[in-house]
């Protein structure tokens, strides 16, 4: 790439943030450049809006907040060069690894948490715990936690949803928090500044194409963006790991630099 003028190869990466009309000055300078002498993209963006208009007709709705929060999702995934892995209700070989020597001491509270709702993987992993969750979905990492009294409750957004800090390791930046989100309410939409595993206590949760229950795992990346709704009816309760606090979007953001 010149001062302003983009490759071709450039000018395909820029299409799509080109048709929603989030390039810089500079991008979009260049790309009206290009485009001006160069007759093959040309016709790649002609295609492209003809793409985009067959599936207008094919999908006449206007996607609903959840499948845009999930294709944001995925779009950050390809833009890092990740393959989006889709819904996973149980950790994966590398989430694991935190049970080993020198693991990541809260990822491993938060696979505990895991096996006190999930007997699929306690048999899996020969887990044998005897544990009442009925009436303590925290009975798994209870004994590894501050009294109650030492929790710091904060509250997220204006939708009745609350959090509170469990464990908190300065050093790396991670915290265990327990969140509670009102039924049918929505946190807001965030992007991720590295690793979060979420696992739900109790009631359910819809995280872009993955519909969560009691015990089920899912983990987000850093760039991933989203905005979860509770299921209907019931409070969602989940303990969920942060690596580092997220950025909100919208309005939000004003809020991102002081935390």
């Amino acid at each position: 790439m010149t001062l302003f003028l983009p490759t071709c190869a450039e000018v395909t990466a820029l299409l799509t943030d080109y048709e929603d009309g989030a390039l810089r000055p500079l991008d979009w300078l260049g790309l009206k450049v290009h485009l001006s002498i160069c007759p093959p993209c040309r016709t790649f963006l002609h295609s492209l809006r003809a793409a985009l208009a067959v599936l207008q007709e094919a999908w006449p709705d206007q996607p609903t907040p959840p499948a845009e929060q999930a294709l944001a999702g995925a779009l950050a995934r390809l833009r890092d060069g990740r393959l989006p892995l889709g819904p996973r209700h149980h950790p994966g070989p590398e989430d694991w690894t935190a049970q080993q020597p020198g693991g990541t001491p809260f990822l491993s509270l938060l696979l505990r948490a895991h096996l006190g709702h999930c007997e699929a993987c306690r048999e899996t992993r020969g887990e044998n715990l005897d544990l009442d969750l009925g009436s303590d979905p925290l009975a798994a990492i209870r004994p590894h936690l501050p009294p109650e009294s030492q929790w710091r409750w904060i509250r997220r957004g204006l939708g009745g949803g609350r959090a509170a800090t469990l464990l908190e390791d300065q050093a790396t930046g991670y915290t265990l928090n327990l969140a509670c989100l009102p039924g049918g309410r929505s946190t807001p939409v965030h992007a991720h500044n590295g690793f979060e595993g979420v696992v739900i206590l109790q009631g359910g949760l819809q995280d872009g194409p993955a519909h969560l229950r009691k015990g089920d795992w899912i983990t987000h990346g850093p760039g991933d963006q989203h905005g979860p709704t509770a299921d209907a009816g019931q409070e969602c309760w989940a303990l969920v790991l942060q690596e580092r606090p997220v950025r909100f979007t919208g309005w939000r953001a004003l809020f991102n630099a002081a935390r």
